[in-house]
């Protein structure tokens, strides 16, 4: 008798096109999933997935919400895949060189237990699809990390192994720096034409931590103005003309 999470397994692999081959047999599955309490939940209604991209402004990747549709979420110690409810803004635990804003596009996928999972949605890896990196955690000195180009082949080497954050096995090779990746695959958020001339003014007050509210005020624009100008500004723009 196949198991609850062998047939949503099969389910998920079938709904997004991918070779079975590449899924851990199913007595394997068992043994490592077996243990957990409920590794699975009841599916997410399409109608709030939808309302989820609609409210955001950013579409799920197909893998992510054809498993959301069979599953809430997929669990373990953690949730290693949050309900839909719980997929929000990424919350920062490390600094990031060079970054002032996070992107609106970082979204916190899980937590399993050491570091959040997070996913980029304002680009497509090249040859895979929106990628997966770690926060990081300024307290264990660790840096964010691209981890994987897609949902897809996180979802499927995570079933491989269990459950483990794989990704701090000693040798595994990061695919590079999250905020790096971010300005090489994006274009710089645009700047409206009314604050460019501000944009020379701004760029040497840029800092983590800086007072958006002085610099507002000092400027005679609002604090949302501010945060503009800091997005396009930290995308490296050199003569703030913006895409």
């Amino acid at each position: 008798m196949v198991s609850p999470l062998n047939d949503l397994i099969g389910r998920w692999v079938a709904s997004v096109g991918i070779d079975p081959k590449l899924v851990p047999a199913s007595i394997k599955l068992e043994t490592h999933f077996d243990h957990a309490p409920a590794p699975s939940r009841p599916g997410a209604d399409p109608q709030q997935i939808k309302a989820w991209e609609q409210r955001h402004g950013y579409l799920l990747p197909d893998g992510l919400r054809a498993w959301l549709l069979l599953s809430n979420g997929f669990y373990l110690d953690g949730p290693l895949i949050h309900p839909l409810s719980a997929i929000g803004p990424m919350v920062p635990f490390a600094r990031v060189p060079d970054l002032v804003v996070q992107p609106e596009s970082w979204f916190e996928l899980g937590n399993p237990n050491v570091e959040t999972v997070c996913i980029d949605l304002a680009y497509r890896w090249p040859g895979g699809d929106f990628p997966i990196f770690t926060s990081g955690d300024d307290q264990t000195h660790s840096r964010p990390r691209m981890i994987a180009s897609g949902f897809n082949s996180w979802f499927l080497e995570v079933l491989k192994q269990g459950g483990r954050e794989f990704w701090f096995d000693p040798g595994f090779s990061s695919l590079g720096d999250p905020w790096v990746e971010h300005r090489r695959h994006t274009p710089a958020p645009p700047l409206p034409d009314r604050l460019r001339p501000l944009a020379a003014r701004v760029l040497p007050l840029m800092r983590p931590g800086a007072d958006d509210r002085s610099i507002a005020n000092s400027l005679g624009i609002s604090r949302g103005d501010v945060e503009v100008l800091f997005r396009h500004l930290q995308h490296g723009s050199a003569n703030f003309a913006g895409p």
